[in-house]
């Protein structure tokens, strides 16, 4: 973990069930002292309903995950980050915030005039589509050149990796199955590239659809390998193709997610020799 995971990188975490997986991964970030933030007021999902709990995730005094808050009308104010979102006050009068508070606001006017220190925009790189099967439609989409352009008295800057911040809580087949790959090109910017299943008429399937798209990323890789890391993530999904494994779709997203941010903290510990690994 230590040589896949850079310290650059501090996740932000919303709980949104009560399970046993966060507990654990929590645990994780603990034991190896790698910083994330955990939302303690989360506004979706079924984990702001419950009282007590089955899988604490309590935060020790002290600890290399920290307290976050999401900012709403009423706050304790005690976190060492806030997340600001559209439903957050346009005022904060009540609020006092400490010189080392992060703060993470949407990219909009009302917020960044926001009388308040250490403001990193969060903003929604990935575009998305009306439905999976629409993504084959343009292969390659710019992600941001956000990492390229940071003033040196910045804080950093913030994304909803490779998913949108609308929040959904459904599963089941797909009619089409897609792998977002992000990858930097000749310039450093960095893009994304859709692998999307040929055989979207129904949900039927869903093994085949997966090797659709896994073969499409599998010829584009090996194609343009001298200028492409070779994540973790990246390498799980491309040894599917070799044992020719259904893993699920929440595995596929898993190293998808995990090929992102390994990438991103390739860049920040090694700047423009991301392609040779760190």
């Amino acid at each position: 973990m230590k040589q896949r995971w850079s310290k650059k990188i501090r996740p932000i975490i919303e709980p949104v069930r009560d399970s046993a997986t966060l507990k654990k991964t929590l645990e994780l970030f603990d034991k190896n002292e790698f910083i994330c933030y955990l939302i303690s007021n989360p506004q979706v999902g079924t984990a702001k309903f419950f009282n007590e709990r089955r899988f604490d995730w309590q935060l020790k005094a002290v600890s290399s995950v920290k307290n976050a808050e999401i900012v709403i009308q009423e706050n304790p104010f005690e976190a060492g980050l806030y997340v600001f979102n559209t439903h957050s006050p346009r005022k904060l009068e009540q609020a006092n915030f400490s010189q080392e508070v992060l703060s993470v606001i949407p990219d909009q006017g009302r917020f960044r005039i926001l009388e308040i220190p250490n403001k990193i925009l969060l903003r929604e790189a990935f575009q998305t589509r009306k439905s999976v099967a629409d993504y084959g439609e343009k292969e390659d989409d710019f992600y941001s050149d956000e990492h390229l352009y940071l003033e040196s008295a910045s804080n950093g800057f913030s994304d909803y990796t490779i998913e949108g911040s609308h929040y959904f809580d459904k599963g089941g087949p797909s009619r089409a199955i897609a792998l977002h790959i992000s990858y930097f090109d000749a310039y450093l910017n960095l893009r994304v590239r859709h692998f999307v299943s040929d055989s979207n008429e129904n949900a039927q399937d869903q093994k085949g659809k997966f090797f659709e798209a896994l073969e499409k990323l599998t010829t584009w890789y090996y194609r343009n390998q001298d200028q492409l890391l070779l994540t973790l993530g990246l390498a799980e999904l491309l040894n599917y193709q070799e044992t020719q494994k259904f893993p699920g779709l929440g595995t596929i997203k898993k190293w998808t997610l995990a090929h992102h941010l390994e990438l991103i903290g390739a860049f920040l510990e090694q700047g423009d020799h991301w392609q040779k690994g760190w």
